[in-house]
């Protein structure tokens, strides 16, 4: 059963990127000294990453609560990760902190997925 046939793509990743780039923006670059540039290149992995596994192949089969748990290893590991390759140290604070806010937003913003988006899903 194809349970995203119902699923606007471009609505749903704009939805995202308004949730993801504004927080990675402001926790790692007006708060972190992250530039601009490296806080960017850290939110569009993230989004694109989190939206193929999390939101597509997770959600409809899991839930919300799966998904969401699931958002949240993944953004700390995405984030934490992408400082360190740009070689910024002691990230782990700059990374749990941007994980956890992104993860209560993502709670909403796959209640919004579910009610919205998918057919079939697991609710």
């Amino acid at each position: 059963m194809d349970e995203t046939r119902h699923v606007d793509h471009g609505k749903a990743l704009m939805i995202k990127a308004a949730l993801i780039f504004p927080v990675v923006w402001i926790l790692l670059s007006l708060f972190n000294d992250v530039s601009f540039l490296d806080s960017t290149i850290i939110a569009a992995g993230l989004w694109l990453i989190s939206y193929a596994m999390g939101d597509l192949m997770v959600l409809p089969k899991m839930g919300n609560m799966a998904a969401t748990a699931g958002d949240f290893v993944l953004s700390f590991l995405i984030v934490w990760g992408g400082l360190n390759l740009l070689g910024y140290d002691e990230a782990l604070g700059e990374a749990l902190l941007t994980a956890a806010i992104i993860t209560a937003g993502e709670y909403f913003y796959h209640s919004w997925l579910l009610r919205t988006q998918y057919d079939d899903a697991q609710v």
